[in-house]
């Protein structure tokens, strides 16, 4: 990723996330959103905003408190291969269950399959959060999906596509370019998503 692509985002106290970046791409419901050059946007996090997926001032009103990281933590699983070593942080996970196909993959690489190791790598590099990653001296490293840096999903998440920094901790084993954050208001791991935006009606 070219440090054109470089993203700074900033979690506001009980506020909106601020997201800023040289030639920042954002797309809202598989829409381009367009966003001057050098200019910050400000995302909702409290779920409240009139004016989604950008901030406009709910999160006082409502009087939202953004506690951080009060999920349960589980310990990271470890899979280990012939020629490949998968890692899975729960704690990191939204489940949208694109690592469905790892179990048969899995299977086919103890087995010998020697390319079976490269799609576990393709598969691991689709998890939008983050929760997999892999080490292999052996796999070429997949090259990310192409999409736009920051990818708003309808009832959905926030997702970071792209080298970022946040002022907050990354969680255990986290890459440095994928992640995704909470704008429903409900995760109990702020600033990362959980899921919870699925129990939510009505949310855009």
């Amino acid at each position: 990723m070219s440090e054109s692509k470089h993203l700074s985002i900033h979690i506001s106290d009980n506020g909106p996330i601020r997201i800023e970046g040289d030639a920042l791409e954002l797309t809202y419901c598989g829409e381009p959103v367009e966003v001057e050059q050098g200019q910050a946007v400000y995302l909702c996090r409290c779920g409240e905003s009139q004016n989604a997926p950008f901030c406009d001032g709910s999160h006082s009103r409502t009087g939202f408190v953004a506690e951080e990281g009060k999920g349960d933590k589980n310990a990271v699983r470890v899979w280990e291969g012939k020629t490949i070593r998968t890692y899975f942080n729960p704690n990191a996970c939204m489940h949208v269950f694109k690592c469905k196909p790892l179990k048969a993959l899995r299977e086919r690489e103890l087995a010998g399959d020697a390319a079976a190791a490269e799609e576990i790598a393709r598969v691991v590099m689709t998890c939008p959060s983050g929760a997999l990653t892999y080490e292999s001296t052996s796999v070429t490293a997949p090259q990310p999906e192409q999409g736009a840096a920051v990818e708003i999903v309808e009832g959905g998440e926030i997702r970071i596509q792209g080298a970022f920094d946040i002022n907050a901790n990354l969680q255990e084993r986290q890459p440095g370019d994928r992640a995704t954050l909470c704008r429903c208001g409900l995760s109990r791991n702020k600033p990362w998503c959980d899921g919870q935006h699925k129990k939510r009606d009505n949310f855009r």
